[in-house]
């Protein structure tokens, strides 16, 4: 297969499309366990009641959500 057919194989982006969500789920996930031991419900780690935990949680929270949400408006043709 040429390089110019492979870019635009439906299958590629949604190849692609599943991996970033993978990413932004486990990035998710991160993020709240992150959030919750810095703000100390979850307790037993260096990063309990560490308010910069906290934060770092919440940005790995909105950024995960932002990639899921970009991940969502690429087309199964890898467009919009």
């Amino acid at each position: 297969m040429h390089r110019e057919h492979r870019a635009l194989d439906p299958g590629r982006s949604v190849d692609m499309r599943l991996a970033v969500r993978i990413v932004a789920v486990l990035a998710l996930l991160a993020g709240v366990v992150f959030f919750f031991q810095g703000i100390g419900v979850i307790p037993g780690s260096f990063m309990t009641g560490r308010t910069e935990w906290a934060v770092i949680g919440a940005a790995l929270v909105a950024g995960a959500g932002a990639l899921f949400w970009l991940s969502s408006m690429v087309g199964p043709d890898g467009r919009r």
